[in-house]
């Protein structure tokens, strides 16, 4: 039996960063690592899906940032594309600072690629908790 997987995509203006937890059950979140936010995303994020089996994606919404809101909702329908009749939920989380908290991790004050997927796994692991 597989089992079924929730991505989480930390999108950024050069990097998004990936993470994924089992839906059911799950206490652990695994880092799948980055991916350059180019022309290659869509394609590489379709092969997570397929690969982790994903049930659910999960998107980071900032409160305060409308002007990555836009960019975010515009990522989130060319989704929609890669994921339609897969039965496949899109869901926003709002959370605006474990980019402060992954930084801390990695002693590292600047935005990077190891920072973004720092922030996945961390806002996965609060969701987590905020579940049950």
């Amino acid at each position: 039996m597989k089992v079924a997987h929730a991505l989480w995509i930390d999108r950024w203006s050069k990097y998004i960063g990936l993470a994924y937890t089992p839906i059911e059950n799950a206490d652990v979140v695994f880092p799948i690592g980055y991916v350059m936010n180019d022309s290659m995303t869509y394609y590489y994020i379709a092969d997570l899906i397929q690969r982790y089996h994903i049930r659910k994606i999960i998107l980071w919404w900032p409160k305060k940032q409308k002007d990555v809101q836009e960019k975010i909702t515009k990522f989130m329908e060319s989704l929609n594309y890669i994921i339609e009749n897969q039965r496949i939920e899109i869901e926003t989380v709002e959370e605006d600072f474990t980019s402060v908290q992954s930084w801390e991790i990695v002693s590292d004050f600047k935005k990077n690629a190891t920072t973004d997927t720092i922030s996945a796994m961390l806002i996965l692991e609060r969701r987590r908790h905020w579940e049950k």
